[in-house]
């Protein structure tokens, strides 16, 4: 499938079997990044797209890859809804039982905070894109709330470091419309070793958010967490949201 957040031009093959994106500067970088963790995910057994080719001349990149079977979660119809979001949260499991000492890519807030204010002091954070709790503010004024949260947030990731998606939105995740079983995982650019509310704020978000993902709804997403099988800080889905303005 095509679906997915990317700024990348994408294109499928004609016999459906393989996708190619292709960027140019902060575009190349990212489907570096991504090539990077899929031939790092080849070797763990989980499912996501093989790179079949990589193509770059300095200025754009190509990115080749298998094309997954299965449907984006985010385009199931309201029956299945309840039924894929479970299974999303039994995935998110599976994917934060991986050895995080085997992942070379981080994502901890040693990472990720600082990059954020690089990402404001460039001007790249759309401001307008904001959740209804920030709309209006600055992204300065916004990234000062991640400085105040930071510590707090540091002490407690320590003991919840796994290997996280980064982007676990809906759109990001197929299915197999029958049995709604997880396929696969795609748009992987951002994953590496983080807290695991990373990966849940955000799941949590999409999932609840009915003007994005009109199917789902506040109930779908409490079954995730508890299909998830382990508690969740509240304070904790609530900053990883706040920082994933930045990004």
């Amino acid at each position: 499938m095509s679906t997915g957040h990317t700024d990348a031009v994408v294109r499928r093959s004609p016999d459906g079997r393989a996708h190619a994106k292709t960027g140019r500067g902060d575009v190349r970088a990212e489907l570096a990044d991504e090539r990077d963790r899929l031939a790092w995910l080849a070797e763990t057994g989980l499912p996501a797209p093989r790179v079949l080719d990589w193509s770059d001349d300095g200025e754009t990149a190509t990115l080749t890859t298998s094309t997954l079977a299965g449907v984006p979660l985010s385009d199931l119809p309201a029956g299945s809804a309840a039924d894929a979001a479970t299974a999303l949260g039994r995935f998110l499991a599976r994917l934060h039982a991986t050895d995080p000492q085997t992942c070379p890519f981080e994502r901890w807030l040693a990472v990720t905070v600082p990059l954020a204010r690089v990402r404001t002091d460039e001007g790249d954070v759309d401001e307008d894109d904001f959740d209804a709790e920030r709309e209006g503010r600055s992204a300065t004024d916004v990234h000062q709330d991640v400085i105040e949260g930071r510590p707090r947030a540091e002490r407690l990731e320590t003991g919840d470091l796994v290997v996280c998606h980064g982007d676990a939105c809906l759109p990001n995740f197929l299915a197999d419309p029958d049995t709604l079983e997880i396929t696969g995982m795609i748009d992987v650019g951002r994953l590496g070793v983080a807290d695991r509310h990373l990966d849940l704020a955000l799941a949590t978000r999409s999932a609840s958010d009915l003007s994005l993902n009109p199917a789902y709804g506040p109930t779908a997403a409490d079954g995730l967490l508890a299909a998830y099988g382990r508690p969740a800080d509240p304070w904790r889905l609530e900053f990883y949201r706040l920082l994933d303005e930045f990004f």
